[in-house]
């Protein structure tokens, strides 16, 4: 009778612990594939990483430990043994046993070490957990020291009670010191789960939610309804609800409902702007396949500066076109002045000694025509360089801006003809700050395409009116209009209206016009009709 409970005890004893096993097996599992580890050395027996709770143990400072090779600390693998070790870990996988713990005050002591082989980016480790079993093997000391006493006491019993007395208690004590190392390797490994910064969740093949860390819950946002679930059938409509393309998430869950040895690697885009890497591989039981493990990483931050960085690429590459587009225009809008400069420069040479001195004068005038067209592009090409080079500052200072505008007025005077153009105030005259280089040829070149596009002797108006925290400026004239099929590109460079026939212009102006307000933070607007004239509005902001 004693021998049969004695051998249904440690039955069920073996049977209680498979659970912990399992589980053990899948901390581990999700262990060996994370960078989160205790010592890392390479095959060279360096160390190369350890955590704070390895150099509290042997008081070594980090860069110190770091420094040094495996065999300093751990006294059974001494430099000429240690390849030996490594091969029988590679070829293992992983190796587990008992040595001596040397530290910095040359104190020894007993530890478990488990090594385990890993590979990761085509190089070769070895990850070893350490922990301090002193206490553990002073017990086991006294314990046997009590097991001595009751063997020979157990010695006055039959043969056949005292062989089965004394194996049931060793299988207990086996037990029970499984079942110790299993809950502190367990502990210690959740432990280590829930700091990693990725999240976790293990799914059965029957659908059954093994376990998930608490990133996994943060990075989804979970509630607590959803949390409590044990089958991911009952929680699977809230995740396909948070990512952009449920169909493709779908498609991977139900690739892992088979035991099917499948892999996979993906990147979810959520509704909220946010991307997770999503990695997925098979959980194993010895060589059983008896679920899966997701690995889910936020990579928004990566994935917003990859979508920057091809934002900018696309941008920069715009930007050359322009400029090739622009010098192009630049080479063209040159031509036509020095063809006329080329031309009457050598008609002068050849005909000029039996031309009128009315003559001559005409070609000359032609000539100085077309130096200050070329004079007048440079000037408007510098403006536009400068300004996209950043090389124009937004300088605030007081002006006087009805004194200012007379002074434009007064400066057009000397090459145009400004009778026909009518300054009026509206308001009461203020000194405000403004910027007048940037200004300045923006009332000039408005003013003087209203005169050009203006039939001879017709009026236009320049108001300046004060509003509060505004001054506007109106630039009015009852010219030639402007279609509306060309006021969406009026400030494109080189662009020019379709009705301004021979008039004389190189489309930079309006161009110009425009980067200038935007350097000053102001806003221009248009309204124009054909046959009937245009108002230009520039307001500034106070």
């Amino acid at each position: 009778m004693i021998l049969k409970n004695s051998f249904s005890e440690l039955q069920t004893s073996k049977v209680a612990m498979l659970p912990l096993e399992e589980e053990l097996l899948l901390t581990r599992f999700l262990m060996e594939r994370l960078i989160d580890a205790v010592f890392w050395i390479t095959s060279d027996a360096q160390i190369i990483y350890v955590n704070y709770a390895a150099c509290s143990l042997v008081g070594y400072p980090y860069e110190e430990l770091v420094s040094k090779t495996i065999h300093n600390i751990i006294l059974d693998f001494p430099l000429e043994v240690w390849p030996n070790y490594w091969k029988s870990i590679k070829q293992q996988g992983s190796l587990y046993f008992e040595s001596l713990y040397k530290t910095l005050k040359e104190q020894c002591f007993p530890v478990e070490i488990s090594a385990t082989y890993m590979e990761y980016e085509a190089k070769e480790y070895v990850c070893i957990l350490i922990r301090d079993i002193s206490k553990r093997k002073q017990a086991s000391f006294s314990l046997d020291k009590s097991n001595q006493v009751l063997e020979c006491r157990v010695e006055k019993l039959l043969t056949e009670s005292k062989y089965v007395n004394q194996q049931l208690f060793h299988k207990r004590a086996e037990c029970e010191r499984v079942k110790v190392k299993l809950e502190n390797s367990l502990s210690l490994l959740q432990a280590t789960l829930e700091s990693i910064a990725d999240g976790v969740i293990a799914i059965r093949s029957n659908g059954d939610i093994i376990s998930s860390n608490q990133n996994f819950v943060q990075m989804w946002h979970i509630p607590d309804s959803i949390n409590t679930l044990c089958h991911h059938n009952q929680s699977l409509t809230f995740y396909k609800n948070q990512v952009k393309n449920p169909e493709k998430f779908c498609r991977n869950v139900n690739q892992f409902d088979s035991q099917i040895d499948f892999e996979s690697c993906d990147i979810l885009e959520l509704k909220d702007e946010r991307f997770f890497e999503q990695y997925s591989k098979p959980l194993r039981l010895a060589e059983e396949i008896i679920g899966t493990v997701w690995i889910f990483r936020d990579i928004t931050e990566s994935q917003q500066a990859k979508k920057e960085n091809r934002r900018i690429l696309q941008q920069e590459k715009q930007i050359a076109e322009d400029r090739a587009c622009f010098t192009s225009m630049v080479f063209h809008e040159f031509r036509n002045p020095l063809n006329i400069i080329s031309y009457s420069t050598s008609l002068l040479k050849r005909h000029s000694h039996h031309w009128s001195e009315k003559k001559k004068l005409q070609y000359l005038q032609n000539l100085q025509t077309a130096v200050e067209q070329i004079k007048q592009l440079m000037d408007e090409v510098l403006i536009v360089e400068s300004v996209e080079a950043g090389k124009l500052r937004y300088e605030l200072k007081p002006v006087d801006l009805n004194l200012f505008c007379r002074e434009i007025l007064a400066e057009m005077s000397l090459y145009t003809n400004l009778n026909s153009v009518n300054f009026i105030i509206e308001g009461d005259c203020q000194v405000v700050w403004v910027d007048k280089k940037l200004l300045q040829p923006v009332l000039t070149n408005l003013l003087s395409n209203a005169i050009k596009y203006s039939p001879t002797n017709s009026k236009v108006d320049l108001l300046l009116s004060y509003e509060d925290k505004k001054v506007i400026f109106q630039i009015k004239d009852r010219g030639i209009g402007i279609p509306v099929v060309d006021q969406q590109q009026l400030f494109k460079p080189f662009y020019r209206g379709e009705n301004v026939g021979d008039i004389p212009g190189n489309g930079l102006g309006l161009a110009i016009v425009k980067k200038l307000i935007d350097l000053h933070h102001s806003q221009i607007d248009v309204v124009s009709e054909v046959g009937k004239g245009t108002t230009f509005t520039v307001t500034l902001l106070l």
